[in-house]
């Protein structure tokens, strides 16, 4: 008896240290972040040069379990509404803590006010990968968020990573 109580007592013992070698979870890093776009011939051709008003898709190469992209290319704040009696304007849209409500934003630094929201992305032999389309020219703010933990736990480690500028023409 004292032997199956001992091997027992080993054997809960080992599952709990294994448990525990499970939480000490490493914040991820991305390596490499690229861009597509569809040539005719139906196949993925990388690109350095990103078009507005076509498709492209960004592959995050990492090592992370959850992944999502801020491409930074649209920002759109609720507007100043002119009523119908005397041409009055009421005063633009803002939050409890005087930040301006957002129909849609996809810029990181927007992160947790009403209306902003990253790209969902899906997992690939390359990485995780989204598609997007830049509405208009100029030069945005490409930032990835990327976590290892989190699956219901407040313990997650998210980390941002500012790619940089994504050139757009």
């Amino acid at each position: 008896m004292k032997n199956i109580l001992c091997s027992f007592g080993i054997m809960a013992l080992m599952f709990l240290t294994s448990c525990l070698k499970e939480d000490i979870i490493e914040t991820p890093g991305v390596k490499e972040v690229k861009i597509y776009m569809t040539d005719k011939a139906g196949k993925d051709s990388l690109v350095t040069e990103v078009p507005s008003g076509k498709p492209v898709k960004i592959v995050v190469g990492t090592d992370a379990d959850m992944c999502s992209v801020w491409p930074g290319g649209i920002r759109e704040i609720m507007k100043k509404k002119v009523s119908t009696d005397g041409g009055v304007t009421f005063p633009d849209s803002i939050d409890m803590f005087n930040n301006p409500v957002l129909v849609k934003s996809d810029l990181y630094s927007d992160y947790g006010l009403v209306g902003a929201r990253g790209l969902k992305t899906a997992l690939s032999a390359e990485g995780w990968y989204c598609s997007y389309t830049y509405p208009k020219p100029g030069s945005f703010d490409l930032v990835v968020v990327v976590t290892n933990h989190g699956y219901d736990s407040y313990n997650f480690k998210p980390a941002v990573v500012p790619i940089g500028k994504i050139d757009v023409r």
